[in-house]
């Protein structure tokens, strides 16, 4: 994690806000680095509502901008956008659709997974967006989603804290294992797609 982002996640609860709107907006690192390390930081229950709390509206503002942005842009824009960015996972313009597709018909149910599933936490705001999703639907999905991603890294951080001797190698482990998931996780993804219709 760089040294300035760090900084400002240690800034108490106005910079762990600030930073988990940075992670959200500009993904430069896998989040769960960013809560385990927030939770670890933390000293009490009463406190971990309250860090939760923030770093889940930083999170939903942050996802509120690509929302905007969507919005902006139209259809052909974002298509352009999404699967120039997503090629390095399998996101060709027929998987945008389909995502297209299903955020049509549950627009809250595939929000709030797409804050929980890695490949897609920024397509599908910029996609909820394009499709011009009702407002309360969007942010309520968003924040639900973010509180559900966010709290469950911050959690174990703050488990990790309280129940080993050396947190930062507990830390360190945890992360490890997870970038091991993610990377298992986007594989699968990948596979998935390659062997659905049109793939």
């Amino acid at each position: 994690m760089p040294a300035w982002f760090a900084s400002l996640a240690g800034g108490g609860l106005v910079g762990i806000g600030a930073a988990a709107f940075v992670e959200k907006l500009v993904p430069v690192f896998p989040s769960y680095v960013l809560y385990i390390g927030v939770g670890m930081q933390t000293s009490s229950l009463p406190r971990l509502y309250a860090v939760l709390l923030t770093a889940s509206l930083g999170s939903t503002l942050a996802a509120s901008c690509w929302y905007a942005l969507g919005r902006a842009l139209g259809h052909r824009r974002t298509e352009t956008l999404v699967v120039r960015a997503g090629r390095r996972v399998g996101l060709d313009a027929a998987r945008y659709r389909t995502l297209m597709a299903g955020c049509q018909r549950r627009p809250f149910r595939l929000v709030l997974l797409g804050q929980i599933v890695p490949v897609v936490r920024l397509c599908v705001p910029l996609i909820a967006g394009v499709l011009e999703v009702r407002a309360i639907t969007f942010f309520g999905a968003t924040a639900l989603g973010n509180a559900l991603w966010n709290g469950a890294f911050i959690g174990l951080g703050f488990i990790l804290r309280d129940h080993t001797r050396d947190s930062a190698s507990a830390g360190i482990g945890a992360v490890v294992a997870l970038l091991l998931l993610e990377t298992s996780l986007a594989a699968a993804w990948r596979h998935r797609l390659r062997r659905a219709p049109g793939g």
